[in-house]
């Protein structure tokens, strides 16, 4: 194959893939994502045309892994700069991609599409891209492999809408099917891709316009593809599933902007409670997983043993849209009636479960515990943490110095536990840290692993499960047992009946909530998301002026609604930070980069062939063959069917000053074809090359940036 074949052919590819992936706007918001996808496709295919058109010995082999090893080191330099070598990518590079291909997992399990063009995402599907373009790189080198092309083509439009149910446009198609067309018009002879002929373009040019013309018309008239995809783009419709870690999907959820009511209650206390559905205490560094029961763990409602007043609360609840087997209920639960089924009550976070039944359409009264010791029994509290404490205050090893650091500056120097949550607590809620459900994914620090918890202590914008996870394991920094309870915040009021007051809690509600333990009083639960609920906080008897409302739980104000001020400085930050890719001045220079050497390429490639034509151990065909090409370069007609000799005189008409080399040229290629064998045969490498050089130095810029022989024989 030619080498303007190869690099045409992968041209064309690259049309095709950079036009398909517009189509992904759906899945990823913005299109500032594109320039970054686009180089890397460009690289991949350009890379390998270089190599395949150089002729590099075993390119088939070579030609891929090149353009791999090119492509990775783009993506370095784009998404991890600060791990680079120079310019060279080194181990912690390759670390730090993997670290985003993590995240990117939490993102597309926790997210509705579009998700925000965070540096994940972006790197995931740049890889994708740059795995397509090497795919079909390697499928043009093959015989017959159009066709396959065509099909991966199809897959990678089809594939936006198969995830998120929308039927792609058009205009997305049109440029790809062109482009596949013209690959297909080119590799229909047995001898591979020719030039533009009219016996064979125009019926390749009618059937194709044809083919054009029904995919625009016959879509609207097929079934669509909506309702096979809405299975596959449609979030889990619960975030308390069996088997899924409701950490996970709490984000995903937050984000639906789906409010639907998913139970009422009725409660007997002067304050709503929180209503725990899962207890999360394992932490392994990316996430926390739920509790797993232990033969040494014990019921939890028996915890608490001081001098201090303890009240029962009756609470009744009415499941109105919660499909789960985990029933919520008020901390800690000590009794349920009225369930429909078999629950059986769960040793860690005084919670209820059950194997065959579900909560659809239950209405069941729990007694719950309201302990309420004072501010000074609180502050006297020194836990022992023993062997049924540990997994509490396990923390990783290679957990940030960020966050330890940051743990002591706000709480190290206080004189007791509880002294030290309370300082814990009003870091989050003094006013500096923002609630935002959008700027953790805009910002790429969403999830709550170590990591993420390090860049929201920087960033101080995030929803519950960063100040849950942020709070629970500075906690555990510090010594201090915590774990972290999934479940709603207490709701709003919809009425009031005598001394009971009617709570609705919705989907908005979903929250996530640290508890820290305190030896004689239990698991008490603490709030540092600004605007959900109150501080936690204990009062001492006869106080005028509490710390906070006496309450064992987190204590709501009747409607989570942010502060007018926190509202617009989280929806600020979000806006300004949802279109953000990773490094864009690194993409820009990246495109700047690939256009020049677009531009410079056939000039490029040109010289390589040059060079390669011209070498000493070079035969006088390929002298003379880089003589004719150079002439074609440079304007002169130079059709095949003339001779040498013809060809000499309308050579030597542009280069007079190298007229005795020409035809000592055309001497040697005369007797290298027709004289007998064994006859010498003269040294011409100088020859050819003072004739090219003066070719070359009557070119144009334009000339020699853009050669024509690339495109004709």
């Amino acid at each position: 194959m030619r080498p303007s074949d190869v690099v045409v052919d992968r041209l064309l590819v690259l049309v095709a893939l950079v036009a398909l992936a517009r189509g992904y706007t759906v899945l990823i918001d913005g299109t500032s994502w594109w320039s970054t996808v686009s180089l890397v496709v460009a690289t991949v295919l350009l890379t390998s045309a270089v190599v395949r058109a150089l002729r590099v010995p075993g390119a088939a082999v070579v030609a891929p892994l090149v353009a791999t090893v090119v492509a990775i080191a783009l993506m370095a330099w784009v998404f991890v700069p600060q791990t680079l070598a120079g310019v060279v990518p080194t181990s912690a590079s390759v670390r730090g991609i993997g670290t985003l291909l993590d995240r990117a997992g939490v993102v597309i399990m926790e997210e509705k599409a579009p998700v925000g063009a965070g540096a994940p995402i972006v790197l995931v599907l740049a890889a994708a891209f740059g795995l397509l373009a090497l795919n079909a790189d390697v499928l043009l080198a093959l015989r017959r492999a159009v066709l396959p092309l065509g099909i991966l083509l199809v897959g990678v439009f089809v594939a936006p809408a198969v995830v998120v149910g929308e039927t792609p446009s058009f205009g997305t198609f049109l440029l790809p099917a062109a482009a596949w067309i013209v690959l297909l018009w080119r590799h229909a002879s047995p001898d591979g891709p020719r030039r533009w002929r009219t016996d064979a373009s125009v019926p390749a040019v009618i059937v194709g316009a044809a083919a054009l013309i029904v995919a625009a018309v016959l879509p609207p008239a097929l079934p669509d593809i909506t309702a096979v995809a809405k299975p596959w783009g449609s979030p889990p419709p619960d975030v308390f599933g069996r088997g899924i870690n409701p950490m996970l999907q709490l984000g995903q959820n937050l984000r639906r902007n789906s409010d639907k009511v998913a139970l009422t209650y009725t409660t007997t206390s002067a304050d709503p409670p929180y209503l725990s559905v899962s207890v999360l205490r394992d932490f392994t560094g990316k996430t926390w997983k739920p509790a797993r029961q232990r033969a040494t763990d014990r019921y939890e409602g028996d915890y608490g043993s001081g001098n201090y007043d303890i009240e029962r609360q009756t609470t009744r609840i009415r499941i109105d849209e919660l499909k789960t087997t985990m029933l919520p209920v008020p901390y800690p639960a000590v009794d349920v009636e009225g369930l429909e089924g078999q629950w059986n009550a769960q040793r860690v976070g005084a919670l209820y479960s059950s194997r065959s039944a579900d909560t659809r359409n239950q209405t069941y009264t729990v007694t719950s515990l309201d302990k309420q010791p004072t501010a000074e029994q609180m502050h006297a509290i020194r836990t022992d943490v023993g062997p049924s404490l540990e997994p509490y205050v396990e923390l990783p090893d290679d957990l940030p110095r960020s966050i330890a650091q940051a743990a002591q500056d706000v709480a190290g120097s206080e004189p007791d536990e509880y002294a030290q949550a309370l300082a814990l607590q009003n870091y989050f809620q003094d006013g500096s840290f923002a609630y935002s459900e959008e700027a953790p994914v805009a910002e790429d620090y969403d999830g709550n692993g170590m990591e993420v918890i390090a860049k929201f202590l920087k960033a101080k914008s995030g929803y519950c499960v960063h100040y849950s996870s942020a709070m629970a394991v500075m906690a555990r920094s510090l010594g201090i047992p915590s774990r972290i309870v999934v479940g709603y915040a207490p709701g709003e009021v919809v009425s009031r009946d005598g001394g009971q007051s009617n709570y609705q809690v919705t989907t908005d509600d979903l929250h996530a909530w640290p508890q820290l333990y305190f030896a004689g009083v239990g698991w008490v639960g603490f709030e540092p998301t600004p605007s959900v609920g109150a501080p936690t906080g204990f009062t001492d008897p006869g106080e005028t002026t509490p710390e906070a409302t006496p309450e064992a739980t987190p204590t709501p104000t009747p409607t989570p609604t942010p502060s007018a001020q926190e509202t617009q400085e989280s929806t600020t930050e979000a806006t300004a930070t949802s279109t953000d890719t990773p490094a864009p001045w690194r993409a820009a220079v990246g495109v700047l980069v690939a256009a020049l050497v677009l531009l410079a390429g056939p000039g490029l490639l040109r010289a390589g062939l040059r060079r390669r034509r011209l070498r000493p151990s070079g035969s006088i065909e390929d002298r003379w063959r880089e003589v004719l090409a150079t002439g074609r370069d440079v304007g002169l007609h130079l059709p095949v069917t003339r001779t040498a000799r013809e060809h000499a005189a309308v050579l030597g008409e542009r280069v007079p000053g190298a007229g005795e080399a020409l035809e000592r040229l055309v001497t040697a290629v005369e007797t290298a074809r027709y004289a007998r064998p064994g006859e010498r045969r003269p040294d011409t490498a100088d020859d050819a090359r003072a004739v090219v050089d003066a070719l070359v130095g009557s070119a144009s810029f334009r000339t020699r940036t853009w050669p024509r022989s690339l495109l004709t024989r």
